[in-house]
């Protein structure tokens, strides 16, 4: 199954949208249609990963489209569906003398009840993932560990470290089944595929702050930040950008891991020995302390709408007025 990663949270505000994704599949297919349209987007219910980008139509913060979103009127659908004819309602499809009878059904849509619902999934997904992020870390812990030891089995066996086998053991999709399986509340429909997306998510974050803070220290890590930058731009289509299988952050990492030393020389005459495995265990240290800061954002996130139910609360009362007001014509 497949889900999106959108703009959930504060700080992700370029992502695209797994609130969506969940909240869609918990839609008809009307509604369905409707919310893709409004984010002038498509095949949302097909997309694994981040990067899809809507969020820069509409000025590039998390709640902007949800504000849109509450200010637009409601309105009405109509949809036909057939209710009768060939190969529908236990009708044979060859007989062709079968008439099709069509009806219409008519569909009121409320946005503002829509952006309702996304904030009552957005709030369940933070919730979970104050959990799942606990996960996430438990799993980063463990991926030195196994990488040494796995390279002690197979140097004791006479074996290669290859490429097809794996330089560690992955335990993170593992790990969340197991939480997600025993969990006292249910989960929402795509916790599994939100939480690799996470995974992968708080690597990229990761690693965009080491290069920040190798950038920044200038000549004394210019060797280790040109290998990692090449190392991630040349790569990053591949294992972060658009729609993407699962496992794509331990993939990584494990590329990572089993890219052998070399030398490398930068302009101004600098010459530095290349560490990938040292580069490999900064990326795991940072995404462990970018886990434990979104954690505590993730317990805040109720907070953060409360700018977006006061322009809820604000639309309905403004509303109520003119429905009285139709509603007395009608009488």
């Amino acid at each position: 199954m497949n889900c999106h990663f959108g703009f959930i949270f504060p700080f992700f505000p370029s992502c695209s949208p797994l609130l969506y994704h969940n909240q869609i599949m918990q839609s008809n297919k009307q509604t369905t249609g409707i919310q893709e349209d409004f984010l002038q987007t498509g095949n949302l219910l097909d997309f694994h990963g981040t990067g899809a980008k809507f969020i820069e139509q509409f000025g590039g913060t998390w709640d902007s489209p949800l504000l849109e979103m509450i200010a637009r009127p409601k309105d009405r659908l109509i949809v036909s569906a057939k209710r009768r004819g060939r190969g529908h309602g236990g009708w044979t499809k060859y007989n062709p003398y079968l008439e099709e009878r069509w009806m219409e059904l008519q569909i009121d849509i409320d946005p503002a009840n829509l952006a309702f619902r996304i904030l009552a999934v957005r709030e369940q997904i933070a919730s979970e993932w104050v959990k799942d992020l606990d996960v996430l870390m438990d799993a980063n812990d463990q991926i030195l560990d196994s990488f040494f030891d796995t390279n002690r089995s197979r140097r004791n066996a006479g074996g290669v470290v290859g490429v097809e086998s794996g330089s560690f053991v992955r335990t993170a999709a593992n790990m969340m089944s197991d939480s997600s399986r025993f969990a006292v509340t249910a989960s929402s429909p795509f916790r599994r595929s939100n939480f690799d997306l996470m995974y992968n998510l708080c690597t990229q974050a990761a690693i965009h702050r080491i290069l920040r803070e190798s950038k920044a220290a200038g000549r004394e890590r210019e060797i280790s930040f040109i290998f990692l930058r090449d190392f991630y731009t040349g790569r990053a289509e591949e294992y972060f950008d658009g729609d993407l299988q699962s496992g794509r952050a331990d993939d990584f990492i494990d590329d990572l891991l089993q890219t052998s030393p070399s030398v490398l020389s930068a302009e101004g005459g600098i010459t530095g020995l290349v560490d990938p495995v040292g580069a490999a265990e900064e990326i795991i240290k940072m995404r462990k302390a970018v886990a434990q800061e979104w954690k505590m954002m993730m317990e805040l996130v109720a907070e953060d709408h409360t700018g977006l139910r006061q322009a809820l609360l604000t639309s309905r009362m403004d509303a109520s007025p003119k429905e009285n007001n139709d509603s007395a014509g009608f009488e």
